[in-house]
């Protein structure tokens, strides 16, 4: 049946190019040719012909293509091969451990001179948007020194309350600080030799300090920022002073500008029982207005900030003059190919002094001195900052400074008919006096931030002062270094260091002498630079319990900053810390 089929399908073919060989032969008037036709027989598969290579028919086509042929060659290159197939298992991913972070500590410590240390502090979240923390200290000294006629044992006590609360639109933080320091006023300048009065002097000093600090910033009207700050400073000797400070910050953007406003008032009333040098009470109340109107931008590569501040001066020490006009004036570039900025800065102040910030500067001020306000008409600062390596910031510049009662330290003298045994009027205490002072000065630091979260910062200042009268600076040092690290040594191991370098400087004395006045001539003394350097060895036992050693004074220097009174020599501290979590 096939084969019919096969045969059939042959003719026709046949029959259809005989008729097209006909009617083209009609259409041409040339003779036919001699057709040639192949008659293919019928192919028949048989089973020894299966794996046999069938040849692939070849068809000339002018549309088609020919494969071109490619010819190649390998040759073999002699390789030095330095690979070692690794042996072990596949590495499985680990997770990261991580250190648990507690919310509360609570360490102390003993040393020499009886030396007793209690810290603890906490900071605990409310909820995502509050948190309050708290920290208590004692540090105190409970064996007098060698070879002192008064006792020198002293302590110090700190309270501190916080709370905070954070939005989208608003940031605060509220404060409350009470600190203690009951220290004595050990430092004569010769030994006291009447027993009726080493019997009957008491010399201790306890100056109590409360402060208050509420912190208010907006971030999506103009007013930007408001605090108010207060503090009450009270002593032994009856003394009562009050400081009250309240600033706030206006800033509308126009364009890419911004116009700021920074209104502020400052107030101080202080009250001494006694005056030094007509031994009775003294008052002083002073007050302080300004605005600070500027123009800034800080979104180029160019900042700049350009304005003055107006100050209105009100009550005591505003008699001659209350209404000063002080420059504001801050520039800065960073260029787009280089590391670093220049910058300059043109401000002035009228700065408030008060019991407060003398005590804390000299705690041996005494409780009876004379307060001015200081005025700065203008100071300059011209420097560069740069980051030449991540991390590492260098700052340096050139200073200027004209001020108008800048406070002195001096040696009080003794008060030869002090019957009452006040114990500020042995000269063991210092006065403060005002003085007109040109300053020039050189700035540099470095401050540096690691990936292990260690810090390191260096401060040089180099100071040289011109006073108006010709005298000499009192108890201002030329030359001073700050040096301060954190640092992970090894796994568990962490260093912290504070080094402070104080160049030698100038004091005021009187010689002690048989019914010498107050105001008898003075001499002038030399007091030698010193190094107070601090260094703390903490080893972490656990995530919960650390040791640590420090050791203070490592130079075992006699004297720091004040004249006449001599410091505990080097101490060494030795202590333990526990961190835990509180919860409520």
């Amino acid at each position: 049946m096939k084969k019919t089929k096969k045969y059939l399908r042959i003719c026709l073919w046949v029959g259809l190019l005989s008729s097209f060989t006909i009617i083209y032969g009609q259409e041409k008037e040339n003779d036919l040719s001699i057709q040639e036709v192949t008659v293919i027989k019928s192919y028949t598969p048989s089973l020894s012909e299966v794996f046999k290579i069938r040849e692939q028919p070849r068809v000339i086509d002018s549309i088609g293509k020919e494969k071109s042929t490619v010819r190649y060659s390998i040759f073999s290159v002699p390789v030095a091969s330095t690979f070692i197939p690794s042996k072990g298992s596949a590495r499985v991913l680990q997770k990261k451990k991580t250190t648990p972070k507690y919310n509360a500590t609570v360490s102390s410590a003993f040393g020499n001179f009886n030396n007793l240390l209690l810290d603890h502090s906490a900071q605990i979240d409310l909820d995502r948007r509050q948190k309050v923390n708290w920290l208590m200290r004692f540090n105190g000294f409970f064996k007098d020194l060698p070879d002192q006629e008064l006792t020198t044992q002293q302590n110090t006590t700190l309270i501190h309350l916080g709370y905070q609360h954070d939005s989208n639109t608003i940031a605060s933080s509220s404060q409350l600080s009470f600190r203690n320091h009951s220290f004595n006023l050990y430092g004569t300048q010769d030994p006291i030799e009447d027993d009726l009065v080493l019997r009957f002097l008491d010399p201790k000093q306890q100056i109590n300090y409360l402060s208050f600090k509420s912190q208010w910033q907006w971030f999506n009207i103009i007013l930007k920022k408001a605090d108010i700050t207060a503090h009450l400073t009270t002593d032994s000797f009856n003394t009562n002073e009050l400081q009250l400070e309240l600033n706030t910050k206006f800033q509308l953007p126009i364009g890419s500008f911004f116009v700021n406003a920074i209104p502020s008032v400052r107030y101080i009333n202080n009250q001494f029982a006694s005056d030094y040098l007509l031994n009775t009470p003294s008052a002083f109340a002073s007050g302080i207005s300004q605005m600070e109107l500027s123009v800034s931008s800080g979104k180029n590569r160019f900042k700049f900030k350009i304005g003055a501040t107006a100050v209105y001066g009100f009550g005591d020490d505003f008699e001659n003059q209350n209404i000063f006009v002080l420059p504001v004036l801050d520039l800065s570039f960073k260029p787009k190919n280089g590391n670093f900025t220049p910058f300059l800065k043109v401000f002035g102040e009228l700065n408030q002094n008060s019991f407060r910030s003398f005590s804390d500067e000299n705690p041996y001020t005494a409780p009876a001195i004379v307060l001015k306000n200081t005025k700065i008409p203008y100071a300059f600062q011209l420097g560069t900052r740069t980051k030449l390596l991540a991390g590492w910031e260098f700052t340096m510049n050139a200073y200027y400074q004209k001020s108008e009662n800048t406070p002195l330290f001096r040696s009080f003298g003794i008060d030869n008919p002090n019957t009452d045994f006040t114990a500020f009027r042995y000269g063991n205490t210092f006065e403060v006096i005002y003085k007109e002072i040109e300053t020039f000065g050189f700035d540099a630091s470095v401050m540096a931030a690691f990936k292990n979260g260690g810090s390191l910062s260096l401060q040089a200042h180099w100071r040289d002062y011109s006073l108006a009268d010709k005298t000499e600076p009192l108890n201002l040092p030329g030359l001073q270094f700050k040096f301060k690290t954190n640092l992970k040594m090894w796994d568990k191991f962490f260093l912290q260091t504070n080094i402070i370098f104080w160049g030698a400087r100038e004091n005021s004395f009187q010689e002690i002498l048989n019914n010498q006045t107050l105001s008898a001539p003075r001499k002038i003394a030399e007091l030698p630079s010193f190094v107070d350097a601090e260094l703390k060895l903490t080893y972490q036992l656990s995530n919960r319990w650390d040791v640590y050693c420090k050791v203070e004074n490592v130079f075992n220097a006699k004297q720091f900053h004040w004249a006449n009174y001599q410091v505990y020599g080097t101490r060494l501290l030795t202590g333990i810390r526990y961190n835990f979590d509180l919860n409520f």
